[in-house]
């Protein structure tokens, strides 16, 4: 009887352990099919070279623990990560991020998401469709600006750009650009002006081209007729195109130590650009750094007293991205319009 009792109550032991074990495995998987899928949008497409595209997408909620995140794209529609797809850093959850889209053929059409992946799943925002433009690389020309003078110009990508800096000492509707060598003018200077390294104009003008404060770029008749001084979105066209903001400079600047110093880090003038370090001038009228940077305006303002510069430096081959009083002096590359 005692060894009946016994089996009864083992067994009555085993059906409950079973049936709280289906109840949690149950309860499990009900929870875990309830898992949202990581909501993402795609942003934008930032810029779209010959062979490349630069693209940002914002990750709105994630549900579950993030995996992944970042852009796919295909020649067809509707992507997904099994087509194409480049990755962003993971942290933070919760913020626009950009990716650089490669190995793209010229003239071709695209369409491409975000994404974002967790132990839910994928999730996927709009799609977005884009077309390569033509590559016109290397593709050479000139161009004249209002004092006469003759300029290369350079094919970068879907770009044409000057090979070599200004030297304008006239707007091009024929008004003179104010030259200013003086320190205490140039640091009081809150209109447009000009000047040459060190006031040297002989030995630098026709390598290095004069040097501008933002005042000049500003009033938009610096360059050429039918090209402008290139904005924040042109300079990251060609740095896209260029392979990222990390090996660009080196793209753009003359290799070797006749002009720049040593080591030129990274220099192969790869691009045509053809960057020389012609130097800069301080707000407060002091010259700097020939042989080490050449800092370039854009066209682009940040604030009411300084606007945007990309800088190539002999010590890197980074192109850098900073804003600058825009009363310093630094040289110009015009774009085609």
């Amino acid at each position: 009887m005692n060894k009946m009792k016994e089996e009864r109550k083992r067994l009555i032991f085993s059906l409950v352990c079973v049936t709280v074990f289906c109840i949690v495995a149950i309860t499990g998987c009900k929870k875990r099919e309830h898992i949202p899928l990581p909501e993402v949008n795609t942003t934008e497409m930032i810029v779209v070279t010959p062979v490349s595209a630069l693209a940002s997408g914002t990750v709105i909620s994630v549900g579950a623990e993030l995996k992944e995140k970042g852009i796919c794209w295909s020649e067809s529609p509707s992507p997904t990560i099994k087509d194409n797809k480049a990755t962003s850093y993971i942290y933070p959850y919760l913020i626009t991020f950009e990716v650089l889209i490669d190995s793209l053929i010229p003239e071709t059409k695209y369409y491409a998401r975000a994404y974002a992946t967790s132990i839910a799943g994928t999730g996927y925002g709009e799609e977005l469709s884009f077309v390569t433009p033509l590559d016109i690389s290397g593709e050479k020309g000139t161009v004249t600006d209002a004092d006469g003078n003759v300029y290369p110009t350079i094919g970068i990508g879907a770009q044409i750009w000057m090979a070599e800096n200004l030297k304008t000492t006239r707007f091009n509707d024929g008004a003179p650009i104010p030259e200013v060598s003086g320190r205490t003018a140039w640091n009081n200077r809150w209109t447009p002006a000009y000047c040459w390294y060190e006031n040297d104009e002989e030995s630098g003008r026709d390598i290095y081209g004069a040097l501008y404060n933002w005042f000049a770029v500003g009033t938009g008749k610096l360059c050429p007729i039918g090209w402008h001084v290139p904005d924040n979105t042109e300079w990251k066209a060609l740095v896209t195109y260029l392979g990222g903001i990390k090996v660009a400079g080196g793209k753009m600047k003359v290799p070797g130590t006749q002009f720049w110093e040593q080591p030129n880090t990274g220099a192969t003038n790869s691009s045509g650009f053809s960057g020389l370090p012609a130097g800069c001038r301080a707000d407060y009228g002091e010259f700097y750094s020939k042989g080490v940077n050449l800092v370039l305006w854009t066209s682009s303002i940040n604030n009411s007293t300084s606007a945007w510069c990309y800088v190539i430096s002999a010590f890197s081959d980074d192109l850098e991205n900073h804003p600058k009083d825009s009363s310093t002096g630094y040289s110009i590359r015009c774009i085609k319009d």
